[in-house]
Parts: C-alpha cells; structure tokens; sequence
C-alpha cells in the first residue's frame, strides 16, 4: 500500500500511462467496500480508495 499525504505525493505515485480503478468510501470502510475493491482488482492491476 501507497499512502500519498499531498497532491505532489499522489501525482508522483500514479504514472500518467496506467489504469486504475476508483473506489470512493470517504473514510467509511465496510464489508460492502472491500468487496468492491476486490472486483476493482479483478478488473484492472491497480485500485485506489479514498
């Protein structure tokens, strides 16, 4: 796990050329956000979470 405190952090982890996919929970993390990052994984090598 990457963990990005700034804006210059987060620009200087993702590479412009790869694809991610996004999972919102606003802090708020339960059974239903996991799951949701597992089939984001299945679908592309990289999830992020906020």
């Amino acid at each position: 796990m990457q963990i990005a405190h700034s804006i210059e952090d987060l620009r200087r982890l993702l590479k412009p050329t790869k694809q991610r996919t996004f999972v919102p929970t606003m802090g708020n993390l339960h059974e239903g956000h996991l799951e949701l990052v597992k089939v984001a994984k299945q679908t592309l090598p990289e999830a992020i979470s906020v």
